[in-house]
């Protein structure tokens, strides 16, 4: 029973609204009507919490030149007023445009299907920020009995994208705040997870930010921070300053943890790669004459 109302819901508004932006009434279900502007409401549990105003004026232009091209989905409240499911960002635009009144379809789902709904429909259509994204995912979990697999399949997403985004709840209050702020992005955040060390974490988040690292070059940053805290591998402090700061240059430029062992007379340089790309893009730094 769960499978199938999934199933049904899944065609989210595609079921209710053609694929054009033409107004027809296909049943009485999927009637349009048109409801003041005033009588409308955003729902506060959406999980979109910043609007980019830059986009919502050109939206709004869009709206005074051709109108609203898509209806909104809201819920009666009862008292002649409407919440808004899925189109806050017309409702927004229509506003800044100054519109009396927007196209609407009312909702016959019920409270929990109409929260399932607006999450899924709102993941899907709108350009979330990663935090918001990670964000709505732990509520359908929560809220909703998903499991990571069926939320991926459901969303159209991989098994491990879910996963790594849900990850990114794990980060400390001011990390989350800085991918919010798009100072660091999913990436860099989980270049940050993968160490348990949190004064190491502000070291990297402070490097990401002052070198402007990579996503590939804060993750070899990374790695081989985690190493030199292993009790086997040898202590920072008792390897020559001088190879140390050779050691950080060759990272930062190939973009993965090296090491040398030895001195300036004899030794090796040992740099690890951890997967076929890294292996292609150190092959292209070493040998940039190699035809592929």
């Amino acid at each position: 029973m769960v499978k199938a109302k999934k199933q049904a819901l899944g065609r989210g508004l595609s079921a209710l609204m053609p694929d054009k932006p033409i107004f027809e009434e296909t049943s009485p279900q999927q009637k349009i009507v048109m409801l003041p502007i005033g009588k409308l409401q955003a729902d506060p549990d959406q999980p979109r919490q910043i609007f980019d105003e830059d986009k919502l004026s050109e939206l709004a232009e869009s709206i005074r030149q051709f109108g609203v091209m898509q209806p909104l989905l809201v819920t009666s409240l009862g008292d002649g007023s409407y919440r808004i499911i899925v189109g806050e960002r017309r409702f927004r635009a229509a506003q800044m445009a100054a519109l009396a009144e927007l196209p609407c379809i009312i909702s016959t789902y019920n409270e929990s299907e109409q929260a399932e709904v607006s999450l899924i429909e709102n993941i899907q259509r709108e350009n979330l920020t990663a935090m918001e994204e990670a964000a709505a995912y732990r509520r359908l979990i929560d809220n909703f009995g998903y499991t990571q697999e069926q939320l991926a399949e459901r969303l159209g997403k991989s098994r491990p994208y879910v996963a790594n985004t849900l990850r990114l709840l794990q980060l400390a209050p001011q990390y989350q705040k800085m991918v919010e702020d798009g100072r660091l992005s999913a990436g860099h955040a989980r270049a940050l997870l993968s160490l348990s060390d949190s004064r190491l974490q502000a070291r990297l988040a402070e490097e990401i930010c002052r070198r402007n690292l990579s996503v590939r070059q804060a993750e070899a940053l990374a790695k081989s921070w985690s190493e030199e805290k292993r009790p086997n591998q040898r202590k920072p402090l008792a390897h020559p300053a001088h190879l140390h700061d050779l050691e950080k240059r060759f990272t930062s430029t190939l973009g993965l943890p090296a090491r040398l062992q030895g001195d300036l007379q004899k030794g090796r340089l040992v740099i690890s790669y951890h997967s076929a790309d890294d292996l292609e893009n150190l092959i292209e730094k070493l040998l940039p004459e190699r035809k592929r």
